[in-house]
C-alpha cells in the first residue's frame, strides 16, 4: 500500500523550491521525474500588520516557471534529488513594465528514510543546498541571489487505507549576505485516493522568514526578506499509465505579513522509472 500511494501522490509547492510528497523511499535504482509548469498572479499584498492592500499604482507581479525535479534511490533508504527551475518574472504598473528570465535557484540534496516495522510510516530527514545561477543587478529579481542550505524532517504515515499524511518542519539559511534571511517552515499534508486511480491532496504550508533587512517592495517581491505567509493548496491527479500521473494544483495565501497575495496554478507530472 505504501508504494502505491507514494507513486500516486506528489505535490509541488508553488513559489518554493521544495517538493513535498508522501515521503516513502523511491527505491534502489529507481528514478522519479517531475516536469512542471506554474503560473502566479499577484495584484495585492499583506502589509506589516497583515492587512490586505492593492499594489501601488495598479501594480501586477506575475511569475511563470518551467521546472524539472529528478530524484533517484541510492538504496532502500537513501535518495538524492535535484530541482532546476527556469523562471519568467514580470512587474508592471500604470507607468512601467520590467521583466527578467533565467534559471533560478537550483536545489540539490539527500534524504534518509527510517521505516516503521510494518512499513506503514516513515521518519525522514533531508538536507539540501540552494545554488543561485543568476545575479540580482536589475529588477525584478529571480530570487535572493544567495547560496543557502536547508535541513528538514518529516513523518509520513497512513491514517486509513488509501490515505496519507505528512508533517514536516524545516529550517533554511541564506549565507551570502549578513541579513540572510533565515526561514522556518511547517508543512501539513493530507491526501486520499479516489476510484479509477484518481487522487486529491490538501496542503497547509507556513513560512516565517527573519531578516534584519525590513525593506518591502510590491514591484519586486523576490527582494523581500522579512515576512510571514500561510498558504493552502489543493491538487488533483489521475494516473494515465503505470508510471505517469499528471496533476493540477491551485494555491492561495490566506494570511501573511510583508508578502504578496495572489493565486498560483500548476500543471505537473510524476513519472517513475523503471
Amino acid at each position: 500500500m505504501a508504494k502505491k500511494i507514494s507513486a500516486a501522490l506528489l505535490i509541488i509547492m508553488i513559489g518554493a523550491t521544495n517538493i513535498v510528497k508522501a515521503d516513502w523511499p523511491i527505491g534502489k535504482k529507481r528514478v522519479n521525474f517531475s516536469p512542471t509548469f506554474s503560473y502566479s498572479y499577484t495584484s495585492r499584498y499583506f502589509d506589516s500588520t497583515g492587512k490586505v492592500n492593492a499594489n501601488v499604482n495598479g501594480g501586477v507581479y506575475t511569475t511563470k516557471t518551467i521546472g524539472l525535479y529528478v530524484a533517484t534511490g541510492l538504496s532502500r533508504r537513501v535518495d538524492i534529488f535535484v530541482n532546476v527551475p527556469y523562471t519568467f518574472v514580470t512587474s508592471s504598473d500604470y507607468f512601467s513594465k520590467t521583466s527578467k528570465s533565467g534559471i533560478g535557484d537550483i536545489t540539490t540534496g539527500i534524504s534518509y528514510h527510517t521505516p516503521s516495522d510494518d512499513l506503514k510510516s516513515y521518519f525522514t530527514v533531508k538536507a539540501q543546498f540552494i545554488i543561485p545561477v543568476y545575479s540580482n543587478i536589475t529588477t525584478p529579481y529571480l530570487g535572493f541571489g544567495s547560496k543557502g542550505a536547508q535541513i528538514a524532517a518529516n513523518y509520513s504515515f497512513l491514517p486509513k487505507k488509501g490515505q496519507f499524511s505528512v508533517i514536516e518542519g524545516s529550517v533554511a539559511r541564506y549565507f551570502d549576505e549578513v541579513d540572510g534571511p533565515t526561514q522556518y517552515g511547517l508543512g501539513l499534508s493530507y491526501g486520499f485516493q479516489l476510484p479509477q486511480f484518481q487522487s486529491l491532496t490538501f496542503v497547509f504550508n507556513h513560512i516565517t522568514s527573519i531578516s534584519s533587512n525590513k525593506l518591502f517592495s510590491t514591484n519586486n517581491f523576490n527582494s523581500n526578506k522579512d515576512f510571514t505567509v500561510g498558504r493552502i493548496s489543493a491538487s488533483y491527479g489521475k494516473r494515465i499509465s503505470r508510471t505517469v500521473t499528471p496533476y493540477l494544483q491551485a494555491s492561495y495565501p490566506f494570511y501573511g505579513r510583508n508578502v504578496g497575495q495572489g493565486i498560483s496554478l500548476s500543471l505537473f507530472f510524476s513519472i517513475r522509472l523503471p
